[in-house]
């Protein structure tokens, strides 16, 4: 076998097909490779003494091995291969896989990453990357972070200071009954908004029927449970939380119901007319923050659940729920208003979080082929025709053209 045959190759998708080249790859991204180097030899250091012409050198082991290599990647989707690379290179603590042409796996941690792109070019990015091999720290404990479990403490802590607050400022003392029907209104019709939304999307009898009672009970029950916030909220959480396997087999589907019923109408508000009704308004909108926060602080916790079908889709969903919390934070009191806070923060960092999602980029085909092709050459199988075919709506499958929307095909 040559040298020629013994080099490295990796799978590289350009325009569209994918071929063998050489390259590298680290942390299982592929790159092609334009130039190569390695650096190494021993540690010495050199003492000279006066008058003494021959130095005293100490040898104190063999330097750090490093594989600087300008490398590139290149294609019509050669900025989605761009971005991924930049994951594993920027993004990722500690030492990976790199696969070298010349020098085979090598345990290695990335050093400097310089990325040129050039108009002139074209459909290309090349990367100087400094590689330092760091084979004795392949062991070291890796810091996962528990973004989920991050989320989940940060709604639990927030659902607890959003009850503090409601019960701090709800007054029921003295209050004729007409003065808690804007309070009675706002809580039966988030229960209608709940039932209306959560209902077509339960997943099995049991937990339809159970959340059918919840809220038939939490309607019945409005007139008393207002004089009684604290309860009340307890019995709103558990409405949503009865829906166990629901959040498990489809979040997605629950985070954009919750997201639904988080816009309901609450009713008018109470006028402010005499001493009663300024404390009915006042309870009014202390009830409305809490019951809007309630939903908040459940799309929230799913954020990280869900299992997204692009990058973009995850940051739009990341981006509705934090202004869902940003706007309840805005109206919060100082009781509840760090609580939200910690919430927003914890769903920025857990939505994408370190999980891979491709994209959705553009594809333009002038001259029309069938559907199977165009799915052929961009992902080396037909597996997601019907994916292509749905997502741009084709009605005739053997002649598409035009721009078309398809998802990446790495994750990236």
């Amino acid at each position: 076998m040559t040298w020629r045959e013994d080099l490295r190759r990796v799978r590289i998708t350009i325009n569209g097909q994918p071929r063998d080249l050489v390259g590298a790859s680290f942390r299982g991204v592929p790159f092609l490779v334009e130039e190569s180097q390695r650096s190494g030899g021993r540690r010495l250091v050199v003492n000279n003494f006066p008058f003494r012409p021959d130095p005293f050198v100490e040898d104190l082991d063999r330097l750090e091995r490093k594989f600087p290599i300008v490398g590139y990647v290149i294609g019509d989707d050669y900025m989605t291969q761009r971005d991924a690379l930049l994951v594993a290179l920027e993004d990722t603590a500690g030492v990976g896989e790199l696969l070298h042409p010349y020098y085979g796996a090598k345990t290695c941690m990335c050093g400097p990453v310089t990325v040129t792109e050039k108009r002139s070019d074209g459909g290309i990015a090349t990367f100087t990357i400094d590689f330092v091999e760091a084979p004795a720290q392949a062991l070291s404990p890796v810091v996962v972070v528990d973004s989920v479990g991050k989320v989940a403490a940060s709604a639990k802590a927030a659902r607890v200071v959003r009850k503090t607050e409601l019960v701090e400022q709800f007054t029921v003392a003295g209050l004729p009954a007409f003065a808690l029907a804007s309070a009675e209104t706002a809580l039966t019709r988030t229960a209608a908004a709940l039932e209306s939304a959560l209902g077509p999307i339960a997943t099995t009898t049991q937990e339809l029927a159970q959340l059918t009672s919840r809220i038939s009970v939490l309607t019945a029950s409005a007139a008393s449970l207002v004089r009684n916030p604290s309860d009340l909220l307890d019995q709103l959480d558990a409405v949503i939380d009865g829906l166990v396997q629901t959040a498990l087999a489809a979040p997605g589907a629950m985070l954009d119901a919750l997201v639904e019923a988080y816009g309901t109408d609450l009713g008018p508000a109470a006028p402010v007319t005499t001493s009663t009704r300024r404390i009915e308004a006042a309870n009014q909108a202390a009830l409305n923050r809490a019951l809007r926060s309630t939903i908040a602080i459940e799309s929230a916790r799913l954020s990280p659940l869900v299992p997204f079908e692009s990058i973009e889709a995850a940051t739009a969903a990341r981006d509705i729920v934090a202004g869902l919390l940003e706007e309840q934070a805005d109206g919060a009191g100082d009781t509840a208003y760090p609580g939200l806070v910690e919430l927003r923060s914890q769903v920025l960092r857990a939505v994408p979080g370190p999980t891979a999602f491709p994209r959705l980029i553009t594809v333009s085909r002038r001259v029309a082929i069938p559907s199977l092709l165009l799915t052929y050459q961009l992902y080396g199988s037909v597996d997601r025709d019907a994916d292509v075919v749905a997502r741009n709506k084709i009605r005739h499958p053997g002649f598409v053209a035009g721009d078309l929307k398809a998802l990446s095909a790495d994750n990236s």
